[in-house]
């Protein structure tokens, strides 16, 4: 989990090449699986361009329809050996990011849903100078920046099993830490 320009893909896509032999697969899913629907996502290059919410009875339908979806999907996959699943946004980013989402339900309510979720064995927030995020991507304002990386290190702080990344750092060095933790999971 981080910001847009964190280095989530980059960072995914050096830890699949890196666990392409020890794994037999290797599933690498964006904020939430596709079960029964082929996954017709598209790049939002402005996610905050629209700041219109959905209605509450659609915000908690959506997030019902996500939490079936997830349940559903570690069900299927709980049994399955040597697979490693890798999430790039999780239902948890909707805590950070509600206009992104189009979520119109209090934080209170949001928390007490996901905790319904099932968890990862491993949360990973990465972190990086802002003024290195905009250099990567400048999709939102400076302060939109600031206050979304303050609550993903806040999250950070709230959760077991977490591994704080600053992915201004070599990658090597972050995929080494990674590696470690997996393995002591």
């Amino acid at each position: 989990m981080g910001v847009d320009g964190s280095g989530k893909s980059t960072l995914i896509n050096k830890l699949i090449k890196s666990y392409s032999k020890k794994y037999k697969k290797i599933k690498y899913l964006h904020l939430r699986p596709y079960v029964f629907l082929i996954d017709k996502r598209t790049v939002v290059s402005d996610p905050h361009k629209n700041k219109s919410s959905h209605s509450k009875i659609i915000s908690l339908t959506k997030i019902f329809v996500w939490l079936f979806i997830y349940k559903f999907f570690f069900l299927l996959n709980q049994n399955k050996k040597n697979q490693l699943i890798i999430f790039d946004r999780y239902a948890h980013d909707i805590l950070i990011d509600k206009i992104r989402y189009r979520i119109n339900l209090s934080n209170r309510l949001i928390k007490y849903l996901l905790n319904l979720f099932p968890e990862p064995h491993l949360w990973i927030i990465l972190k990086a100078p802002i003024s290195i995020i905009e250099k990567r991507k400048k999709e939102m304002p400076t302060k939109v920046l600031e206050k979304q990386m303050i609550k993903y290190i806040n999250f950070f702080h709230s959760k077991k099993n977490t591994l704080l990344i600053d992915t201004n750092k070599n990658y090597l060095k972050n995929i080494s830490l990674i590696k470690k933790k997996i393995s002591n999971l």
